[in-house]
């Protein structure tokens, strides 16, 4: 598979995945602090849901930069990381709108931690394929645990407090992040 078109593909549905959630984002009704935070819910998802994005899509480009061989394997996993991406501006609407009820928020958890799954297989594949290059810090084992628990732990308290599950996603995008933070951006490895 040409990875350069994999890549541009790939950072195209990112691309637009995330203009999607945007048009959620409706103008205040009036021009008063009261209209701005009537529409709190919705902003607050589609931050926590872009920046996860935007973290995740580097951790993407760099464990593609130290690829050398992109498999059938590594295109199908990429393919179901991109199905599950795509359903995060959907659910992240909902959540928006519902913010306070279990089933969007146990949705929105889902997806993410499906979408999550598949980039750990996605990124295990490439390790296989390309023997010798190294994990990134976002994406070694120890470092998922709190990735999965968290939103576990986030779908077992939208039974109870549904907005408290919304914030398990900001907590896991910060933390992400501070691993972010740490990673050494890799050079790219050509074909």
């Amino acid at each position: 598979m040409n990875k350069n078109r994999l890549e541009a593909f790939t950072d195209a549905v990112i691309a637009i995945a995330a203009t999607i959630m945007v048009l959620e984002l409706r103008p205040p009704q009036n021009v008063t602090l009261q209209g701005l935070s009537a529409d709190w819910s919705t902003l607050i998802a589609y931050i926590f849901s872009f920046w996860l994005i935007y973290v995740v899509w580097f951790s993407h480009h760099n464990i593609f930069n130290k690829a050398k061989l992109i498999s059938t394997r590594t295109f199908m996993f990429n393919g179901i990381w991109l199905f599950m991406l795509t359903l995060v501006p959907a659910t992240t609407a909902w959540v928006g709108e519902h913010a306070d009820q279990t089933l969007p928020e146990v949705c929105y958890l889902t997806v993410l931690l499906l979408w999550s799954v598949a980039f750990q297989l996605m990124d295990q594949s490439i390790l296989r394929d390309n023997p010798g290059i190294p994990r990134d810090r976002t994406t070694r084992a120890s470092a998922r645990w709190w990735l999965y628990g968290g939103t576990v732990a986030g779908i077992a308290i939208a039974f109870v407090r549904p907005l408290a599950a919304l914030l398990t996603v900001g907590i896991i995008s910060f933390c992400l992040s501070l691993e972010l933070l740490q990673t050494k951006p890799t050079p790219r490895q050509e074909q």
